[in-house]
């Protein structure tokens, strides 16, 4: 807790992500996020109009960074196998430097119902177009790309989960190569 150098809507998306990673969604107020802060109230009504805004302006700047960070992932030209340990590995790697966030996202429902599916959707369309590629391509087991994205993000979320509940040590990057597997078992032709 206290005054950041600077208010502006990066520090406040910031400090609602964190206190919602720490203590759920419904625990970013803005009487919460001004008291973190250590700012009238006010301060956050001339950046945003809600907590609303606030709480999905954070969420569509983390799914937008996290998006581009895979985009060049469906360019490449190599293996399936290697996209997909790649895939993971960058994920880890984000969760491992920004572990609220990457909860804030990814071990969170989005916090507007009506948000864009642009936005919310942009790893998934992504991971989807990698894995109907593999289908085309063979290198994968003739699976439902929504079911193999389902079974693929539910090996790979799990190592993120278990690192913020302390039942198993990071950094997520250590696990990197283990999940690879286990995913490709799942998925291998």
């Amino acid at each position: 807790m206290g005054r950041p150098a600077k208010i502006n809507r990066l520090s406040i998306t910031a400090c609602a992500v964190r206190l919602v990673a720490q203590s759920g969604p419904h625990s970013a107020t803005m009487r919460a996020i001004s008291a973190d802060m250590a700012v009238n109230e006010a301060a956050l009504y001339r950046h945003y109009k809600s907590k609303e805004e606030i709480l999905w302006s954070a969420y569509a700047r983390i799914v937008e960074d996290m998006a581009r960070d895979k985009q060049h992932l469906a360019k490449a030209e190599v293996p399936f196998r290697e996209l997909l340990r790649e895939w993971i590995r960058l994920s880890y790697v984000y969760f491992d430097a920004n572990p609220d966030a990457f909860a804030y996202v990814l071990l969170l429902p989005p916090p507007n119902a009506d948000s864009s599916a642009a936005v919310t959707q942009a790893q998934g369309k992504t991971f989807l177009s990698l894995l109907r590629r593999a289908l085309r391509n063979k290198e994968i087991a003739p699976i439902a790309p929504k079911l193999a994205y389902s079974h693929f993000s539910g090996i790979m979320l799990n190592v993120p989960r278990l690192i913020r509940e302390g039942t198993l040590r990071g950094p997520a990057t250590r696990y990197v190569d283990d999940v690879t597997e286990a995913a490709w078992r799942v998925l291998a032709p």
